[in-house]
């Protein structure tokens, strides 16, 4: 990848050079998104949030998405919808917008469809979902932003959708693919206070430790999948090195195997760690913890990450549990899913594996919002 990674944004010329590497790139992926109308499908909101703290002046921009013709099509503050809230965190390395509308509208449309087939809906004439809100995230991207500048974007807007606009009353659902999973998994952690009721992380790029400190995506999967071109492994160390603000240096990088470029910036924000996770979940009001819903493929050099993970949040849930033997509620467990046709290939490879862990995550969103209103 010929992009330069770490630019001075003021130097005119480095600036211009930078843009004209990358906009290509995001020029495509945004002509790609058209072919998906999302206006034709949702009935659709875009809002910008202002930030009140920080150098940057510029707004989150956000889309918000209802179901066509819902009850109350209009989104305003201190609004009295009892509806689920989603909130979705596109991929792409956290330097383009991969899949931004396309996957939002493939999964949110897809939940509506089971909706639509429900023939039990809480005694209401209407599905749940049918006031549903799923809210994109267009995240700050890197090399222009770094690291945690996506995750404070992500964090502020669910702020703002929950307290500002009470959002969320029926359940609150934080999903990402890609490098928006890793979001979802950091977002999730620190939002633990808002009693997440689940969260759905498919194919997370998790950089992994090593005992001197350092994060490195070098795993099992990375290095047997590195002939992969979906995502191709130079881009997906070039993207870490952008969101983390690396120099690259060409005379060492040249003789390093893939894999083996280390960081010293954990994009994860502590979410592969165990810990973090209990003292998050102790200093909330949440009686249990958010429901995981993870996917991986085989055919992805990021497997091992998201597998990686899996192993964290299974002693977080062991942990939990430990602490209240006697209850009769037991911690929700993980829906895992393993996929074996590469990076997002089961989005069109293998739609039944799909729509079965769609149906199951609209269960548990039934469920929450079941919860939540009792």
């Amino acid at each position: 990848v010929k992009c330069p990674i770490t630019v001075d944004w003021t130097n005119v010329q480095e600036a211009d050079e930078a843009k004209s590497c990358i906009n290509p790139v995001r020029a495509i992926l945004e002509k790609a998104d058209e072919f998906v109308d999302l206006n034709a499908l949702f009935d659709v909101q875009v809002m910008d949030i202002e930030r009140s703290v920080g150098g940057d002046n510029s707004p989150v921009h956000m889309t918000l998405l209802k179901k066509k013709a819902s009850s109350d099509a209009a989104i305003t503050k201190n609004n009295d919808s009892k509806a689920p809230l989603i909130l979705y965190m596109h991929g792409g390395g956290f330097t383009v917008r991969g899949g931004r509308g396309a996957l939002a509208a493939q999964i949110f449309g897809y939940l509506h469809q089971i909706g639509e087939t429900d023939n039990d809906v809480n005694d209401s004439a209407n599905s749940f979902m049918d006031d549903a809100v799923w809210a994109l995230v267009d995240y700050r991207l890197a090399p222009e932003h770094q690291y945690p500048s996506a995750t404070e974007d992500c964090l502020l807007a669910l702020n703002h959708l929950v307290n500002d606009m009470n959002l969320g009353r029926g359940g609150i659902h934080v999903s990402g693919i890609s490098a928006g999973a890793t979001l979802a998994m950091e977002v999730t952690l620190k939002s633990m206070d808002m009693n997440i009721d689940s969260f759905y992380v498919d194919e997370p790029k998790v950089p992994l430790p090593s005992k001197d400190g350092t994060w490195s995506l070098d795993s099992g999967s990375f290095r047997r999948y590195s002939y992969s071109r979906m995502p191709p492994v130079d881009w997906l160390e070039w993207s870490l090195k952008a969101y983390t603000g690396m120099e690259t240096n060409h005379e060492v990088e040249s003789t390093l195997p893939y894999g083996m470029i280390t960081t010293d910036v954990d994009i994860t924000g502590g979410s592969i760690d165990a810990a973090n996770w209990k003292r998050s979940f102790d200093e909330s009001n949440a009686t249990q913890l958010p429901r995981l819903f993870l996917v991986t493929a085989n055919g992805d050099p990021l497997k091992d990450g998201g597998v990686y993970f899996k192993h964290i949040y299974e002693e977080v849930i062991k942990q939990v549990e430990a602490e209240t033997p006697n209850s009769t509620e037991r911690q929700p467990q993980i829906k895992y899913v393993e996929t074996t046709s590469g990076h997002t290939g089961h989005y069109i490879f293998e739609l039944p594996i799909f729509e079965d862990t769609m149906k199951e995550w609209y269960a548990e969103m039934k469920r929450a919002h079941s919860r939540k209103l009792n």
